[in-house]
């Protein structure tokens, strides 16, 4: 998967396109934060970051995928504007960028980079990662390394798309985990407006909980038009 992080949701959205169009798999964060909680969860082919981003600078990411335990080496893309000194661009390439390019970026060369990047068979493999600690959900323990859901002492494995959009929640309690971020993380592919199949996804998991006596309606809102709420208590 690609990962574009931009804070301006048009060039976002642009290179997200600009991805899909040659067949990749794309996904987008605004911040710093949002874009942690995805290399949380996801194994990035190519990281695309703009230099400075609303809450923060490219810095964080290199360091974040140089420190990253398990999984596939990320490639580090960092666009920023004409007026980088060359002295910070260096600086990132030091830092562990693969390549700057400055505004204007030109699509065939961000995509040439990209095609090679992607095409890169990678021989060395990371120690595997520690398991994760086990997260909160719908009153019990999810726990992601083995896809384990447990209430008391009845334990339900959940498919890999039920695990995913169980984390995906379980990972932002009291927050709007949106169609488009749910449908890039768990499903692997662009929100277009159709939120049929995670509903349906939804109501697997909800039977999953209920196989073990948890009721996830009672925890999971769904906000119309934007995306699913997992409250931190139980709702009335």
């Amino acid at each position: 998967m690609i990962l574009v992080v931009s804070s301006s949701s048009r060039e976002r959205l642009a290179l997200i396109a600009l991805g899909e169009s040659a067949g990749w798999v794309a996904a987008g964060a605004d911040s710093l934060r949002e874009a942690r909680r995805i290399l949380r969860r996801q194994e990035i082919r190519v990281l695309v970051t703009r230099h400075t981003l609303a809450d923060g600078y490219a810095d964080h990411l290199a360091r974040e995928l140089a420190t990253a335990d398990g999984g596939r080496p990320s490639r580090l893309i960092v666009l920023a504007g004409p007026g980088l000194p060359a002295t910070e661009e260096a600086r990132q390439v030091t830092l562990g960028a693969d390549c700057v390019l400055r505004d204007p970026v030109r699509s065939e060369v961000l995509l040439a980079y990209l095609a090679r990047h992607l095409r890169r068979e990678e021989t060395d493999r990371r120690p595997a990662a520690r398991p994760a600690a086990p997260l909160g959900f719908a009153g019990g323990e999810l726990r992601s390394d083995d896809r384990t859901l447990r209430l008391g002492k009845r334990v339900r494995t959940l498919t890999p798309r039920e695990a995913g959009l169980a984390e995906a929640l379980a990972t932002r309690p009291g927050e709007v985990a949106t169609y488009d971020t749910l449908y890039a993380e768990v499903l692997g592919r662009r929100f277009r407006g159709d939120t049929s199949n995670l509903r349906v996804l939804l109501g697997k998991l909800a039977a999953s909980c209920a196989a073990i006596g948890a009721d996830l309606r009672a925890w999971v809102e769904v906000i119309p038009k934007s995306g699913y709420r997992l409250h931190a208590r139980r709702r009335p």
